[in-house]
């Protein structure tokens, strides 16, 4: 069986280990980003850990999935934001091939994600939208079974959307959470965690906060379903950690802001995959380049 050495790049860590071409992960670990240090050193450190991993497995080549806006043809970071300082026109698939003498193919973070939900997700429906809320809100669309990425490779980058007048991912993510619970409870810090645990506990004001930023997702999808009439809406990144509850919770939301006729005729699901998606969805692309 074939096997390949997968990256998930993302602003806080970076995941990484062996795929095989089954789409099953052999071994995976996880370090720190540093994104402090700029594109120039991740690079040398994908480089690093490349070539420990060579030392073990037979490898076909790279497969990566990162943050920011990637030219899935050149394997070029067309955009990337400032927590990554200097990562922007890196030339990722250029100077790791050369270093390794491997070859190399890299793409977004959402658009592996919906890669991965699209052959492994198990679905069954060929044009579905993908949400990853977390740390931001990234997105990926699968028509007709094709990635759709736009003319300039940035389709689905809704996190850029204008929500009651802010940027759909300051209102919808873990830091836009987290900043609406200290609107109501200002005297401590939070994790998105601990909102939820407080919601779950009843407590009033973390209850207000936790409805506005449900509200915010909701309106959202209703308005990506209105523009895309997609077969589903499969929902990824940390919040889908909360499982079938935030399901639930995020229907009846989002049930609120749409159209009966297309609710009814929409499907919300949860991603199957949640931590190996980028390092699967890196690998599913780079063996279709071939």
């Amino acid at each position: 069986m074939k096997q390949y050495i997968a990256f998930d790049i993302g602003g806080t860590h970076i995941k990484y280990g062996i795929v095989n071409e089954d789409g099953s992960v052999g071994v995976s670990f996880l370090v720190d980003t540093e994104a402090h240090l700029g594109g120039p050193a991740i690079v040398q450190k994908l480089i690093r850990l490349s070539r420990s991993l060579i030392k073990e497995y037979s490898v076909e080549g790279v497969a990566i999935s990162t943050a920011g806006r990637v030219d899935a043809d050149k394997g070029i970071i067309l955009g990337a934001s400032n927590n990554i300082p200097g990562y922007k026109g890196i030339d990722l698939k250029k100077l790791i091939s050369e270093a390794l003498n491997l070859r190399v193919e890299a793409r977004n973070d959402a658009d592996c994600a919906a890669l991965c939900e699209h052959w492994l997700g198990n679905h069954g429906a060929s044009s579905f939208i993908m949400l990853t809320v977390g740390t931001g809100v990234g997105g990926g669309i699968i028509i007709n079974g094709e990635l759709h990425s736009g003319h300039s490779f940035s389709a689905g980058e809704w996190g850029y959307m204008r929500i009651e007048g802010e940027q759909f991912e300051k209102v919808a993510s873990f830091p836009g959470l987290i900043r609406m619970a200290k609107e109501y409870k200002s005297e401590r810090e939070w994790t998105g965690k601990e909102v939820f645990d407080a919601y779950d506990q009843g407590n009033p004001e973390i209850k207000k906060a936790v409805a506005k930023f449900y509200k915010h997702l909701a309106v959202g999808i209703s308005n990506l379903i209105y523009i895309f009439d997609p077969e589903k809406v499969v929902i990824g990144g940390g919040i889908a950690l909360r499982g079938e509850v935030f399901l639930k919770e995020i229907k009846e939301e989002v049930k609120k802001y749409t159209n009966e006729d297309f609710y009814n005729r929409t499907e919300l699901v949860l991603a199957r995959y949640q931590n190996h998606s980028g390092m699967i969805g890196a690998v599913y692309h780079f063996m279709q380049r071939d």
